[in-house]
C-alpha cells in the first residue's frame, strides 16, 4: 500500500516536472540578433542584443563612427563588416563655399556579442555624402554625393552665375553648385577592404576616366532593386525635368552603372523625400513629403518603373513628414514612419500601417491605420525571427520595439516595455542576424 502511494506522489511529481521543464523549454530566450544604431549627437554607433522571447534591448557598447556625422550604415559578408557612412560637418563661408570635415566611410569588424573594431577609414569622391548600398552580393559597395568633387578636395565651391560646371541652385546660399554622383567601390570579400571603381564609360577634359558616375542636381535618394540602381534627384538639367528618378543598369561583373535608355522618368511628386523596396522586389515606393502620398511603381525588365494599380495613395491624414519605410518579410504589409502631425492635440510621431494587394500592388490602410512610436522615427525594420517591428527615433533619442502580428500586420506594445534609451539623436538603425 505504501509502495503503491510512493509511486503515485512519483508519478504526480514526474508530471509536475515535466510541465515545469516543459514550458521553460518553450520560454527559452536566446539573442536573437545585434541592432546597429548611428547616432549623430556624439558621432557614436551603439550595439544592441535582441532577445527571442520578449524583443527587449540590452546595450553592448558603443563606440566612435570614425568620423562626423554618421548618416547611415550597411551589413555586409554575414554580418562581419559595419560600413558607417559619416556626411561630416559642413561650414559655409562668405562666398558659399562649403567645407567638410570628418567625412568618411568607417569599416568596422563585428566581433562576438556584436562588439565593432574600427579597421580602416574609406572617401568617397564627391561631398555631402549621405546614403549607401551595396549590390546584391556584396561584391559592391555604392555611395550617393550631394555633389560631385570640385577642384579642392572636402571643399564644395558655390558660383554666383550659373554655369555647366555649376548648374545648381543652391536657394538656402544662394549660389549654384555642382550636380551630384555615385561613388562604387569594390569589395574585398575577405577583409572587407574597399578599392575605388573607376567610370570606364566617362572621361574627364584629360582624357582619364571619372572616378565617379554624374548625377543630376540635388539627388535625395537611391536603392538597389534587382540588377538596376535607382536615384532620385530634384532636378535633371539635362532634360530640364524636376522630381525625377533615374534607372542605371548596375553590373555584376565590373560594378558599372550604365544609364538605362528612357530612364530619366518624372515620377509626378512634388518633394520626394524616401525611396524603398518592398521585400519581394516587385514594388519600388517613393515617398513625397509635398503632396504626403506613396506613389507605387513596377520595375521593368527594362529598368524602366510603371505606376502600379490606383496610383499614389494618401498617406494617413493624422500623419506628416514621411521619412523611412518597411514592407514586412511577406511584402504583406507596408509601414511609413512619419515624423509629425499635421494637426493639434495629435501624436506628433507614427507608423502609418497599409495593406499590400498581392499581384497589383495596391495599398489600402490597415485597421487600425497606424501605431505610435518615438518622437521623430528616422528608420523602421522587422526582426529576423519576424516576431518584432522596431523604430529608431531622433527626437526623444530612443528606440520603440512592437510586437508584430503576420496574420494582420498590426503592431502593439511589448510585455515587457516597448520603449530603450539610445545613442544620442539617432540617424539609422540596421541589424545582422548573425550572433556568433
Amino acid at each position: 500500500m505504501k509502495f503503491r502511494n510512493f509511486g503515485r506522489v512519483a508519478l504526480a511529481l514526474a508530471a509536475t516536472l515535466a510541465l515545469t521543464f516543459g514550458a521553460e523549454s518553450c520560454n527559452y530566450n536566446y539573442t536573437e540578433a545585434y541592432i546597429f544604431i548611428t547616432g549623430s549627437q556624439y558621432n557614436q554607433v551603439g550595439a544592441y542584443r535582441e532577445s527571442n522571447n520578449d524583443g527587449q534591448l540590452r546595450p553592448e557598447g558603443v563606440i566612435s563612427s570614425g568620423g562626423n556625422d554618421p548618416v547611415r550604415a550597411v551589413l555586409l559578408n554575414g554580418g562581419r563588416y559595419l560600413y558607417v557612412l559619416n556626411e561630416g560637418k559642413p561650414t559655409t563661408d562668405a562666398s558659399g563655399n562649403i567645407t567638410w570635415s570628418g567625412a568618411n566611410i568607417s569599416l568596422f569588424s563585428v566581433g562576438g556579442r556584436g562588439n565593432l573594431s574600427y579597421q580602416y577609414s574609406y572617401y568617397s569622391q564627391g561631398e555631402g555624402s549621405f546614403r549607401i548600398a551595396t549590390s546584391i552580393d556584396g561584391s559592391y559597395l555604392y555611395v550617393l554625393d550631394e555633389y560631385q568633387p570640385g577642384p579642392t578636395p572636402n571643399v564644395t565651391p558655390g558660383s554666383p552665375t550659373q554655369s555647366a560646371a555649376y548648374p545648381c541652385w543652391d536657394s538656402t546660399d544662394h549660389v549654384y553648385r555642382p550636380e551630384g554622383d555615385i561613388t562604387v567601390f569594390k569589395v574585398d570579400p575577405s577583409t572587407g577592404r574597399l578599392f575605388l571603381l573607376q567610370n570606364l564609360q566617362q572621361q574627364n577634359a584629360q582624357g582619364t576616366p571619372l572616378t565617379y558616375f554624374p548625377l543630376g542636381c540635388g539627388p535625395i535618394d537611391f536603392k538597389l532593386d534587382s540588377n538596376y540602381l535607382y536615384t532620385g534627384e530634384s532636378y535633371d538639367p539635362a532634360t530640364n525635368q524636376h522630381q525625377v528618378v533615374y534607372a542605371y543598369a548596375a553590373s555584376a561583373t565590373n560594378g558599372q552603372l550604365t544609364q538605362v535608355p528612357g530612364g530619366s522618368q518624372p515620377i509626378g511628386t512634388t518633394s520626394m523625400s524616401y525611396l524603398g523596396v518592398s521585400a519581394n522586389g516587385l514594388w519600388l515606393y517613393v515617398l513625397d513629403n509635398g503632396s504626403n502620398e506613396i506613389y507605387t511603381f513596377s520595375p521593368g525588365a527594362n529598368g524602366l518603373l510603371s505606376a502600379a494599380t490606383g496610383g499614389a495613395v494618401a498617406n494617413n491624414a493624422t500623419t506628416a513628414g514621411m521619412d523611412a519605410m518597411t514592407t514586412d518579410s511577406q511584402t504583406k504589409y507596408l509601414y511609413v514612419a512619419n515624423t509629425q502631425s499635421p494637426g493639434l492635440n495629435q501624436s506628433t510621431s507614427a507608423l502609418s500601417i497599409f495593406n499590400v494587394t498581392p499581384g497589383t500592388g495596391q495599398l489600402t490602410p490597415s485597421t487600425p491605420p497606424t501605431y505610435g512610436v518615438g518622437s521623430t522615427p528616422v528608420c523602421v525594420f522587422e526582426d529576423p525571427s519576424h516576431q518584432y517591428m522596431y523604430t529608431a527615433d531622433a527626437g526623444s533619442s530612443t528606440v520603440t520595439g512592437a510586437a508584430y502580428d503576420p496574420l494582420t500586420g498590426n503592431l502593439r506594445n511589448l510585455t515587457k516595455g516597448s520603449t530603450w534609451n539610445v545613442v544620442g539623436t539617432p540617424t539609422w538603425c540596421l541589424y545582422s542576424s548573425n550572433t556568433y
